[in-house]
């Protein structure tokens, strides 16, 4: 007999879509999942009882929360319906949560899952009675640290948080509460900018102050309460007090005009994941600097919402973006910016699986920076050749470009650059079946990373980490690590990152002879690919698919699929294009 688990879910009235895709949610897990894992969710609502009771009672809900084995809360910008018959909560939803938190306080149960769904940075900057309400629980939440909550942009990302913790909670696999706590560490350097504009603009105001020039002082301390805020929200930001720099980098966003300012806001909504946050700040940064002028901040701009579209997986917009900057930066002799742009399209050029076309962006952006002394872009250009080269199964010189990456990263102690050196050494160690380094240099680079709170970075490892536990038969482990790895690309929205966790994932239920769950991963993974014009990974989705109609003894659609994947293998003049023929030949 299937072990039951009921799923209670509260939530204000304006997540109606979300609470009607509740319940599909819930028959999906059930079909797939509660199968092989031998349980069935039951979803539990208002809705339900009051089909069952025929009255809306808090009363009769009251009695499915107290029996419930798992509580979710959802909410977006309202705290709820007023409840006057409920003090000393104000809200029934309110009600209902803290009747769930006391059961849980004295029982270990319900477990309990928050989810919020992302307000736009206006909003957060000037909200309203009920989203100031909101606002003020996420800030109770992440300072009692006794509730998992995570945010959603979507209907398809609330579902997959259901998804994804109730699959947790089923096996077992819940991280405690009190791990959760993230950080964020903004760039030093933009920190020091920040630092240096405040000396100066202190200075400024004491000069007004000599001359009596009380315009100049009255927006000199606009300037410093600005620069001053900005630094506030950096500190909190480390400390892991996310929601309160939240709110303080959605107000500067939408009041200031500095610059510098706004290109730390952008960092913050950037490394947790707001990308629309992020892009507003850019956005205003634009019209500030001037999207037609030939200057030094038009030309970061444009490269920073490169970097922004190609995170989202908008490759040709992406490439808009960084030969706006390269031209810019070329009329202004800016050597260093070319240096950036060129690395920037190699890079882009390489998810597209044009990879003479990457080298000869490394390598010009190489030269210019040898040139120029800048170690930390040559020992980016290093790591990226290093890639490129693992590409192409050049695997010695790959370790030696790795190697100068790394020397020259730990000599400048540049965390991030670090970590990635680590992570691509990682992988390098794992095709050469090395499998205890691999894992040495992963654990490496995502310890770094956690410290930093760099989410893009740890999301790698973590699938690099599912690759290595699935190449020593530990299952369990590498699903964990996939899901981990997806958790934070769609957190993120990365696009290519969420198509090789896909991709990973089909590979893992292929091994363990879940076919449907695999094609299923696949099928995902290939429309990512298409949508992104990236042919490496249009061929393997299609070489994946191929492997599993073989699997499947669907020979036709096998060699259909296989077909597909050859020209792509052959132009991208991959080893694996000679597979595929000898796979073919197999199958005639």
């Amino acid at each position: 007999m299937k072990r039951k688990i009921s799923v209670f879910i509260a939530s204000p009235g304006d997540l109606a879509t979300e609470r009607s895709a509740f319940k599909n949610a819930i028959k999906q897990l059930n079909v797939g999942f509660g199968d092989g894992a031998n349980v069935e969710f039951v979803p539990l609502g208002w809705e339900d009882t009051l089909a069952s009771t025929g009255r809306r009672s808090q009363g009769v809900i009251n009695t499915e929360i107290d029996k419930c084995d798992v509580f979710i809360l959802a909410m977006h910008r309202r705290w709820g319906q007023e409840a006057p018959d409920a003090k000393p909560y104000t809200s029934y939803t309110e009600e209902e949560f803290h009747r769930a938190l006391d059961r849980w306080e004295k029982n270990a149960a319900p477990e309990i899952f928050v989810f919020f769904k992302r307000v736009d940075a206006a909003s957060e900057a000037d909200p309203g009675p009920q989203l100031k309400k909101v606002i003020d629980f996420r800030k109770h939440l992440e300072d009692t640290r006794q509730i998992l909550y995570h945010y959603f942009d979507d209907e398809a990302g609330f579902i997959n948080e259901v998804d994804r913790h109730l699959r947790a909670y089923a096996k077992g696999e819940l991280p405690e509460a009190d791990q959760q706590q993230n950080i964020v560490i903004l760039p030093s350097a933009l920190l020091e900018e920040v630092n240096k504009a405040k000396a100066y603009a202190v200075q400024k105001a004491m000069e007004a102050e000599q001359a009596h020039d009380d315009t100049e002082k009255a927006l000199l301390k606009l300037e410093l309460m600005q620069l001053q805020i900005a630094q506030d929200a950096a500190a909190l930001s480390r400390e892991g007090k996310i929601e309160y720099a939240r709110q303080k980098f959605s107000e500067l966003i939408m009041e200031t005009a500095d610059i510098r300012i706004l290109y730390l806001g952008y960092e913050f909504f950037y490394r947790t994941g707001d990308l629309n946050s992020a892009f507003k700040a850019l956005n205003t940064w634009l019209n500030i600097s001037g999207a037609e002028q030939t200057t030094p901040n038009t030309a970061n701009v444009y490269c920073n919402l490169g970097i922004l579209y190609r995170t989202k997986g908008e490759i040709e917009k992406a490439e808009e973006m960084f030969w706006k900057a390269l031209v810019i930066d070329e009329a202004l002799g800016r050597k260093d910016g070319i240096a950036t742009h060129y690395g920037n399209l190699g890079s882009l050029y390489q998810t597209k699986g044009e990879l003479e076309q990457a080298e000869k962006m490394y390598r010009e952006a190489l030269v210019i920076d040898e040139a120029l002394g800048r170690k930390d872009g040559i020992a980016t250009h290093y790591g990226n050749l290093g890639i490129l080269y693992q590409r192409k199964g050049k695997l010695e010189q790959a370790e030696e470009m790795y190697r100068k990456s790394l020397t020259i990263n730990e000599a400048l102690d540049y965390k991030e650059g670090i970590s990635h050196n680590y992570d691509t050494l990682g992988v390098l160690y794992g095709i050469k079946g090395e499998i205890e380094k691999a894992q040495e240099m992963f654990r490496k680079a995502l310890a770094i990373d956690e410290v930093l709170g760099y989410k893009e970075g740890m999301a790698t490892h973590y699938g690099n980490l599912g690759i290595l536990y699935q190449s020593k038969g530990k299952l369990e482990q590498a699903e964990e690590m996939h899901r981990k790895s997806l958790t934070i690309n769609e957190a993120l929205d990365y696009k290519a990152g969420i198509a090789r966790n896909y991709g990973n994932l089909g590979n893992l239920y292929l091994i363990k002879v879940e076919l449907e769950q695999a094609e299923e991963m696949y099928r995902k993974a290939l429309a990512i690919e298409e949508a992104l014009g990236c042919k490496e990974g249009m061929a393997s989705a299609y070489g994946n698919l191929g492997n599993l109609y073989q699997t499947r003894g669907e020979l036709d659609r096998a060699e259909e699929m296989y077909k597909k994947a050859l020209p792509l293998f052959s132009a991208l003049k991959s080893p694996l294009a000679e597979v595929i023929r000898k796979w073919l030949k197999g199958l005639r």
